[in-house]
């Protein structure tokens, strides 16, 4: 189903859209209310500046999905999926999002009055630390592994009493105190920091500055690196696949023996990047690593 399909039918009085394909549309600044979209195929669409109200959507996949100033109020969410979306400044008040799959997503000054968040999976997601403070009761239950937070004050955050074991804090201007209140696992991301060797697979570090940081021997497999500022970091031997460089700052960053699939950076680039090597992703274990570590790798 296309845009122009559903907004006649909506138009004609029609709002039982359940288990519709809507996937990759342009649905943005839609006003749908009380429609049923539950087990519908939202995955990856445009719906900045939306208002769907006092709707169902449950269980419904809307991985990917563009909510950026959109509101989804009074909503049933249950279930639903919306792993890797993207929200800001945008409202769920009164929606139920119980059981729903938030990993991955990147939360900016959303509104969630009156939202019940049980059993929500937050693992990988990108968020405000200030939601987590705000909604700590919620999060009891909740792992936060390697969910990035934008801490400005560790004290408040250790102490919400929310689930921040292996979570990682992240904050542009560093941190002035030490870590040794932290929760068990806790990595902390600031310009210059020594990451080496840490996994971040999967993680949303979206936007982040991390000029000049140490990612020797990290895994950023699948990583969401968008925006990104990685001017002078050294990403020797580390590993790249599956995740996107472009349109990143790359000036001075060293990739010396990482794993890159080819075409992950943009040609225009490649003049700012020290020792790249990019290859085949067909031979990419063979040409990368040695034999021994080749068998190693194979077996995992």
């Amino acid at each position: 189903m296309n845009r122009d399909e559903l907004l006649k039918r909506y138009a004609a009085g029609e709002r039982d859209f359940s288990g519709v394909d809507l996937s990759g549309v342009n649905l943005e600044g839609v006003e749908l209310y009380g429609v049923n979209l539950s087990k519908a195929n939202l995955s990856n669409v445009d719906l900045c500046c939306a208002d769907i109200i006092c709707s169902n959507l449950q269980e419904a996949n809307l991985s990917g999905v563009n909510l950026n100033h959109t509101r989804i109020d009074g909503c049933n969410l249950t279930g639903a999926n919306l792993r890797g979306m993207d929200a800001f400044q945008s409202s769920f008040e009164d929606s139920n999002l119980t059981g729903a799959d938030l990993s991955q997503a990147l939360l900016r000054e959303i509104g969630l009055q009156g939202v019940n968040l049980s059993d929500t999976n937050w693992e990988k997601a990108n968020i405000d630390s200030w939601f987590v403070v705000e909604f700590k009761y919620y999060l009891k239950k909740v792992y936060l592994k390697r969910t990035v937070l934008y801490v400005d004050d560790t004290n408040e955050i250790n102490n919400c009493e929310a689930n921040l074991t292996d979570a990682i804090y992240y904050n542009s201007r560093g941190f002035k105190d030490t870590a040794a209140n932290d929760p068990p696992g806790v990595i902390r991301i600031y310009p210059g920091a020594d990451l080496s060797g840490l996994d971040f697979s999967g993680c949303n570090l979206r936007g982040l500055d991390l000029k000049g940081v140490n990612l020797s021997g990290s895994n950023l497999r699948g990583a969401n690196l968008i925006n990104t500022d990685l001017r002078n970091a050294n990403l020797i031997n580390t590993d790249l696949r599956d995740t996107c460089l472009r349109y990143k700052d790359l000036q001075g960053a060293i990739f010396c023996n990482s794993i890159i699939p080819e075409k992950r950076i943009e040609e225009n680039q490649l003049h700012e990047v020290e020792d790249y090597e990019l290859v085949d992703e067909s031979i990419l274990e063979i040409e990368m690593l040695s034999d021994d570590e080749f068998t190693d790798f194979d077996d995992q």
